[in-house]
């Protein structure tokens, strides 16, 4: 052992003498250069033990090193060295005067930090660093916001560049430069430096006028100032307070004149690339802006060209006219149509620069005003016309132009048409007017009329002639300019001229006897009328009209007529004699009866109008007696739509006049002597009619004989069965009327029912009948205890309900339904969930069987079941049944160990529990709250068997088709597990074999190895190889079946030691 010494004898052997012998000290270890300076290298190393020293050779040097104390490193500094140089260290270790071999080490000393480390130049996201060269073996580190750059030597001579990208604009960065010998740093040197600030964004020209442009840009920050550059001038402008835009305003610039401007930001002097802007100064105003010209609807502006670069743009009413910078001198005129006639209207025009306006120039100008509306005559007479016509608006005022005179009328108040009256003028004469309208000064275009005057009244105006239907009427002609009109009743006639000097005669037709008229002749001149002349005339009365015998009797005859009016009377002549009779009161006709005459005679009347004592040319008439009435009046036969009446013979003149319901019928007289007949048809059954039978002579009648009779009542309409039990019908039908009752006759049994109150139809129910029968039913309306012919209907009773209604058999998407068969008249309809299946009687005696498919996992349906017969159904049997549920998703499981099995299936819903079949056993699970998973761990297991389990859905105790699964538990863990033999770098592990099915995984130093399942039944020998001499190392061993494994045995092992080892560790 190295720098201890032995006793051979006592130590190790017995001899027969004693030897002492000294060994070599061990090297020290861990030998490095723990520090490096430009000027120094430290050395470190691990003591050896408290008597050994160490001796340094370095540069043909040798330095004595003391045994150090206590048990640290001993550390050791090498000064005066040159920077960035490589020195080579031996470094022995000493015991009692006797060297190690010793241990080299080659270390080398920083280099020098390089020179000239300065900023060049920047951008807003770069800064280009230079440093001067150290030598060719020197490379460079850079650091900067926790980043490092490596710079590689350099080839060549000459200061280094070096460009540092993907930097924040305006931002202080601080640079430290390493210089780099051997992977060893300098102390390093350090600047700082900044980034170029961004450009201002939004920079633009927010205003201009003529002499200024105000700049506005966005604000950096608080810590960026600006420079302004234009027409070779710089301005420094502070960072601005606040957070709103930057404005600055150049002034003293002249008009309409582009200036070019670039704007830096500035941070610690750094100006970002700068951003440019050309913005122009405003215009001048145009001169000589004036009206040139307007009419109603357009004015003509007129203004001084400012130059050739600027254009214009004219303003009104929010309206905007662009006018272009114009080609040639002299000024410039914009007509501005589409104006309101009669309005003011101001005007601005601003001079345009490079799309900047001038502050402009303002000037109010009018339209002329709209030419008269409704300018006419309004009213006319022999002296004075009126003239009329519509106002415009308060501000319009107007000028009247006539006879070479010119009259000022004001603007009126209020909203109607302005009147002026022109007088002292004379009749039928014509008269032209002008009439202007006027605005500020400014008149419209002339409007003129021409008006005459009315002419003067005719004279002489008087009735020449009248008669019943005319009058003739005659008038003086005035001149040969002068026509007529002739006015009456709402009529207007109108008469030209009259040719000659003689007077105007005219006859008026067509008028109306007895009546008083009123006319009006007017003199016309230019279709103007005089003030007329009125004149009243009558015409001689009418006959009488409707002249007629009234009513007529046996001994008299009742004569009427109308009235004629008022005023006229009548005489009556007849049989030789004449008979005065006054004119009525009131409006209704005129009746006179001329009595004891004979019966059934004709005579002859002749009536005349008096008005004013004058009769009309007189009407006749011709007018008999009545004859006698019909005798032995009587209904011999009625049906229900027929009467049959029957009446005796009068004689052979008369005939007779049957009436009923409104209407007549003419019956001639009948020939032989035996009683006359005649049926009415198309009569309304049930119903009571009147009639009234008068006899007839000369289209007179008797005073009639009535005779009332009923036909028999219609069958009762909308008989049908309305709805039905097994053990009644219920009948409806709709009534005929409250007058009519009923008899319902079936199966040789009659029901009376009594003619209803109100309206609606009638329900009867017929109890104890038989279900599932035919009935035959007959009903006869009765009316005055007269039945109808009767109408009849079948109609059956409901069968009976449905016996032994189940669900036979449930899936996830279907159901069968089962049902007892009744018999092979009885089909079934099925409803549920809105729809209905019919199904038709079954062959056989069996039940009967319906699945119901296409159904939703997991669902309760209700069904319900008719029995039907003859269309008719049974009272409803229903049932609820479920579908099975959907089997659970992701069944499977999720752990295992030797003795259990935890099992995992997903949550179908809330309403659906779960039934666990293994082994012959059942495990019952209700419906899991929350959404999360259900697990289930079943335990008591054999290790390493393999076991079947089936999951049920269950809803409503149906259960799904089920979800099978096979798993396996955990084998058992490897017994006896031992290290069996050891060597310097293996060891063999042995263990009893688990099964024949069971293989193994050994787990040790981060590695996995598998181990097949042995053949035989012996212990299993596995031997780990190339592994390290005298080292504990850890093995897990786990049992592994179906990929299942063991909760597994852990092994602690150490191989062999070998000589030397033995001698490190003493």
């Amino acid at each position: 052992m190295a720098g201890i010494a032995f006793i051979w004898g006592k130590a190790v052997l017995r001899s027969q003498s004693n030897v002492y012998k000294r060994t070599a000290p061990k090297n020290a270890e861990a030998v490095t250069a723990s520090e490096q300076t430009e000027t120094s290298i430290t050395l470190q190393w691990n003591k050896v033990n408290s008597n050994v020293s160490f001796v340094l050779q370095f540069n043909g040097t040798e330095t004595n090193i003391s045994t150090p104390d206590g048990d640290g490193p001993v550390n050791y500094t090498i000064s005066s060295l040159t920077a960035g140089t490589k020195y080579t260290f031996m470094l022995f270790s000493v015991f009692e005067n006797i060297r190690s071999s010793g241990v080299q080490l080659t270390a080398v000393t920083a280099p020098e930090n390089a020179g000239g480390f300065r900023s060049l130049r920047q951008d807003e996201t770069s800064i280009t660093l230079q440093w001067d060269q150290v030598n060719d073996n020197v490379s460079f580190i850079l650091q900067y916001n926790e980043m490092q750059l490596n710079v590689a030597a350099p080839g060549g001579s000459g200061p280094l560049a070096l460009t540092v990208p993907n930097l924040t604009a305006g931002t202080r960065y601080l640079f430290t430069l390493f210089s780099v010998f051997e992977n060893v740093r300098s102390s390093g040197v350090s600047i700082a430096a900044v980034t170029a600030p961004e450009n201002a964004d939004g920079f633009r020209a927010s205003e201009q006028n003529e002499t200024s442009i105000t700049l506005q840009w966005n604000k950096v920050n608080n810590s960026i100032s600006f420079v302004l550059q234009f027409n070779g001038t710089e301005t420094n402008i502070s960072a601005p307070d606040g957070d709103g835009p930057v404005n600055h305003t150049v002034s003293s610039l002249t008009a309409g004149t582009k200036y070019t401007f670039m704007l830096f930001s500035v941070f610690e002097n750094i100006r970002s690339s700068g951003v440019t802007l050309t913005a122009v100064t405003a215009p001048e105003n145009a001169g000589g802006f004036r009206s040139l010209r307007q009419d109603e609807t357009s004015i003509t502006l007129q203004w001084d060209q400012v130059n050739d670069n600027v254009s214009f743009i004219l303003q009104y009413n929010e309206m905007q006219l662009n006018v272009a910078a114009p080609g040639g001198s002299g000024p410039l005129a914009l007509t501005v149509p589409n104006l309101t006639a009669g309005t003011r209207y101001l005007f601005t025009l601003f001079s345009v620069f490079e799309n900047v306006r001038s502050s402009g120039v303002s000037i109010v100008a009018v339209t002329a005003p709209e030419n008269a509306e409704g300018f006419r005559a309004s009213e006319q007479n022999e002296t004075s016309i009126t003239l009329q016509w519509n106002k415009v608006n308060n501000s319009i005022s107007f000028v009247l132009q006539f006879n070479g005179t010119e009259t000022n009328i004001r603007a009126p108040d209020g909203d109607g048409p302005v009147n002026h009256t022109v007088s002292s003028l004379t009749a039928g004469t014509k008269y032209t007017f002008i009439l202007y309208h006027v605005f500020m000064n400014v008149r419209s275009r002339a409007v003129n009329i021409t008006v005459a005057t009315a002419p003067q009244n005719a004279k002489d105006f008087r009735a020449l002639e009248q008669d019943e239907t005319s009058i003739t009427l005659r008038w003086n002609k005035v001149n040969n300019n002068v026509s007529f009109i002739l006015q009456f009743n709402g009529t207007e006639t109108f008469f030209t001229a009259p040719e000659g000097d003689g007077p105007v005669t005219h006859t008026v037709s067509s008028l109306t006897a007895g009546a008083i008229y009123t006319f009006t002749l007017f003199s016309v001149f230019e279709n103007v009328r005089s003030s007329g002349e009125q004149l009243t005339a009558v015409t001689a009365p009418k006959n009488a009209e409707a002249v007629r015998g009234s009513e007529h009797t046996e001994t008299s005859i009742t004569l009427q007529w109308n009235k004629v009016s008022s005023n006229t009377s009548f005489v009556l002549q007849f049989n030789g004699t004449k008979t005065n009779i006054s004119a009525p009161d009131g409006d209704g006709p005129v009746n006179h009866t001329v009595s004891s005459l004979t019966a059934g005679t004709k005579y002859t009347f002749m009536l005349f109008s008096v008005f004013e004592n004058i009769r009309s040319s007189g009407v006749q008439l011709t007018a008999v007696t009545a004859p006698k009435n019909a005798e032995a009046v009587t209904a011999s036969e009625q049906t229900e739509t027929s009467i049959t009446l029957q009446w005796n013979k009068v004689n052979s003149n008369v005939s007779f006049v049957l009436q009923f319901n409104g209407t007549e019928t003419n019956i001639s007289t009948p020939d032989g002597d035996g009683p006359v007949n005649y049926t009415i048809s198309s009569l309304t059954a049930g119903t009571k009619y009147t009639f009234m039978l008068f006899s007839v002579f000369e289209n007179i009648r008797s005073s009639g004989v009535t005779l009332t009779a009923v036909t028999a009542p219609e069958n009762a309409g909308g008989f049908r069965s309305l709805r039905q039990d097994e053990t009644s019908i219920t009948l409806q039908w709709d009534q005929v009327n409250d007058n009519v009752s009923f008899i319902l006759q079936y199966n040789e049994m009659q029901l009376n029912v009594a003619a209803p109150g109100g309206s609606g139809p009638l329900d009867l129910t017929v109890p104890n009948l038989t279900a599932g029968t035919r009935y035959l039913f007959t009903l006869f309306s009765v009316f005055e205890n007269v039945r109808s012919s009767g109408v009849s209907i079948a109609a059956v009773t409901a069968p009976e309900n449905a016996e032994g209604f189940r669900a036979s058999e449930q899936n996830e998407t279907s159901i069968t339904l089962q049902w007892n068969k009744v018999n092979n008249s009885i089909n079934f309809v099925l409803q549920f969930n809105g729809t209905e299946t019919n199904i038709s009687a079954p062959d056989g005696d069996g039940p009967v069987n319906h699945t119901v498919s296409s159904l939703t996992a997991g669902t309760k349906y209700t069904f319900i079941l008719y029995h039907v017969f003859m269309n008719v159904r049974s009272s409803a049997v229903n049932i609820t049944v479920a579908t099975a549920p959907q089997n659970a998703k992701d069944f499977r499981a999720l752990e295992q160990d030797e003795t259990s099995i935890t099992l995992r299936w997903n949550k179908v819903n809330n309403n659906v529990s779960f039934i666990l079949q293994f082994n012959g056993t059942e495990t019952f699970f209700t419906a899991p709250e929350g959404d999360g998973p259900v697990t289930h761990t079943v335990s008591s297991l054999t290790a390493g068997a393999i076991y079947t389990f089936t999951l049920f859905s269950v809803f409503e105790n149906v259960r799904s088709s089920g979800e099978q699964l096979t798993a396996v538990t955990a084998p058992k863990n490897a017994e006896a597990v031992r290290g069996s033999e050891h060597t310097e770098t293996s060891i063999t592990l042995q263990w009893n074999k688990v099964s024949s099915n069971t293989s193994f995984v050994l787990q040790f130093n981060g590695t996995e190895t598998n181990i097949s399942a042995p053949d035989g039944d012996g212990p299993v020998n596995h031997t780990v190889s190339s592994l390290t001499a005298g080292t504990k190392y850890t093995f897990m061993l786990f049992s592994v079946f179906e990929n299942i494994r063991s909760s597994g045995v852990q092994l602690t092992a150490v191989t062999g030691k070998m000589f030397n080892k033995i001698l490190d560790w003493l």
